[in-house]
């Protein structure tokens, strides 16, 4: 064993003080890419070549194949368990688990007779101030005094619940920016991307952050403009671009492909398997850019990646830093020396947004065109714009405190996603329409799913036709295990989008309103998801199901159903 980086050694003697002094649950904090995963695996070795038994816990599949692969290397020799889904392996020197997989019921088979673990590890460990993590580590011993260490990249929350009720102090600490100036990481370079309809200045936010719906609908509607971007300053980098939404993700992906660019897309709903053969073509440049919705910002390492699309504008430290961290590694393989971070900002010089500088105080950032725009009071130019752009632009008027940027640029703003036809139809809907992996629109309402299905095969892949299109409704139970035959409301066809759509509204309204309802009150109260349905979402292969709103995890699991329903086929 050994072989550690000096600092990755720092943070595992620091984590054996801690304990040695009393402290059951220390925590230490590396930037991404600095070989967290290895800094731990030392520990956990180390622990079973003792004879001991040791526990790491992390919250996605990635991650637990990281932790496994990266004991094998560091100690060939010494069995490593899996607990996960129907996986129960358990009685093994170092066990690698799923923090959804470890049930009240399944923890106690995996300490029969009252026994402990000798040391636990939780990956991640930002996460782990949720109740259910608390609940776990209870259960675990790790507040009665067994070794529990957490290890994360960035030690804050979104949702700023208390991670001091677990983690006791951070003992050994390293930052991004230490990271770059050693020459772990390559150093970041930014552009801001004026995005037409993002208008940061207007966004809602909630929990200290933007609403991710709000932001779907701005970028959908740009793509066009950031892929023109893309190509202008970044077509020779392999890309990892982060999204607000599965929607604005997908409107994204195409556009690429549209534009000639090989491009793949990852979703928390993705399959495992499906997901590992994208990651693969990414590495090997058989695709140019991912698109994703999260997936990417853990337990993901691609070193070939060198530019990040920041679609996702945020204010949260620790959000921007796993995001970006994706793009910093060094790969010697292609002799990468930096990272181009594309900022989607819109026109929003006021906003208090995470940028590269927060990173590294020196990064270069190239702001021009957020500059270049004018006034939002007069639509005049300040002094500095004056003296670049000379007397063809009209002078700011106002006083310097009252300066600003117009958010529109005196461009025509558009409200929601206009673009798109059929998403407007759909805009003012009083249900909760989705889409399926396959393209087709569905409606769940409890016990049923409702497909709106085009008369016409050929436009199932999500073409929605011109005004001669007729539309059918499929009617199915909303249980996977269930295949009975599909039933189609009003067995007449022929249909027009507007009434298949009402037609299907109807009955699910008339079945079930609560889930069929947009506008349902324990959507709009942005309720965590309970346990039930976190365990369900991970059974369907969704990964961060925990940090979903229950409206939010309720529509990927309903995403998923409908997609398989559809690839089972029986339909017209």
């Amino acid at each position: 064993m050994s072989g550690l980086r000096d600092y990755q050694q720092d943070a595992v003697d620091a984590a054996y003080r801690a304990w040695k002094d009393g402290m059951a649950r220390p925590a230490i904090v590396l930037p991404t890419g600095t070989g967290k995963t290895r800094t731990f695996s030392e520990i956990l070795t180390s622990c079973a070549a003792d004879g001991g038994r040791a526990l790491a816990i992390a919250h996605r599949g990635e991650l637990l194949d990281q932790i496994t692969a990266t004991c094998r290397r560091v100690a060939p020799s010494i069995p490593v368990g899996r607990v996960q889904a129907g996986r129960n392996e358990t009685r093994r020197p170092i066990t690698v688990a799923s923090q959804q997989s470890l049930s009240p019921e399944r923890v106690e088979r995996l300490l029969p007779r009252n026994e402990r673990y000798d040391v636990i590890v939780v990956d991640e460990c930002h996460h782990a101030a949720s109740p259910s993590y608390v609940r776990l580590l209870g259960q675990l011993g790790s507040f009665d005094n067994v070794p529990t260490l957490g290890v994360t990249a960035t030690m804050v929350r979104g949702d700023r619940r208390g991670l001091g009720d677990v983690w006791e102090d951070v003992v050994y600490e390293r930052d991004t920016a230490w990271a770059i100036g050693q020459g772990w990481l390559v150093e970041p370079r930014g552009r801001v991307v004026v995005a037409e309809h993002v208008d940061l200045n207007r966004a809602k936010t909630s929990r200290g952050d933007y609403q991710d719906g709000e932001l779907g609908e701005m970028v959908a509607q740009d793509v066009e403009h950031i892929v023109d971007a893309w190509i202008e300053h970044a077509d020779n980098r392999i890309t990892v671009a982060f999204c607000p939404t599965i929607e604005s993700a997908s409107v994204m992906a195409a556009e690429f492909r549209r534009r000639g660019v090989p491009t793949g897309e990852v979703y928390g709903s993705t399959a495992r398997t499906d997901r590992s053969k994208i990651y693969g073509d990414l590495a090997a440049g058989r695709i140019r850019v991912l698109c994703s919705v999260m997936v990417t910002s853990e337990g993901w390492d691609c070193p070939e990646v060198s530019c990040v699309l920041m679609a996702r504008p945020t204010k949260l430290p620790g959000l921007y830093i796993q995001m970006v961290g994706r793009g910093l590694r060094p790969c010697t393989r292609t002799g990468k020396t930096d990272c181009l971070v594309l900022d989607v900002v819109g026109a929003s010089r006021r906003q208090s947004l995470m940028t590269v500088t927060d990173l590294h105080k020196t990064a270069r950032v190239n702001r021009r065109e957020l500059d270049e725009l004018p006034c939002e009071e007069c639509g005049g130019y300040t002094p500095a714009q004056l003296e670049e752009f000379g007397p063809v632009v009209p002078p700011c008027s106002c006083p310097p405190a009252e300066r600003g940027v117009d958010p529109d640029g005196g461009r025509k703003r558009l409200i929601g996603p206009a673009a798109y036809e059929d998403v407007d139809m759909f805009a003012g809907s009083r249900c909760r329409w989705l889409w399926s992996r396959q393209g087709v629109r569905f409606l769940p309402a409890g016990d049923r799913t409702f497909f709106l299905w085009p008369d016409f095969p050929e436009l199932a892949d999500g073409e929605q036709g011109d005004e001669r299109t007729t539309w059918s409704v499929a009617s199915v139970i909303s249980a996977p295990w269930k295949h009975e035959q599909v039933q189609w409301l009003d067995d007449a066809e022929g249909h027009t989008l507007g009434a298949a759509r009402e037609l299907a509204e109807t009955a699910a309204l008339q079945l079930d309103s609560t889930v069929a309802r947009r506008d349902a009150s324990w959507r709009k109260a942005r309720r965590s998801p309970s346990d039930k349905m976190v365990r369900l979402a991970t059974r369907y292969g969704i990964a961060n199901a925990e940090h979903y709103t229950a409206g939010a995890l309720s529509d990927e699991i309903s995403i998923v159903f409908a997609s398989e329903r559809l690839a089972q086929g029986g339909y017209r």
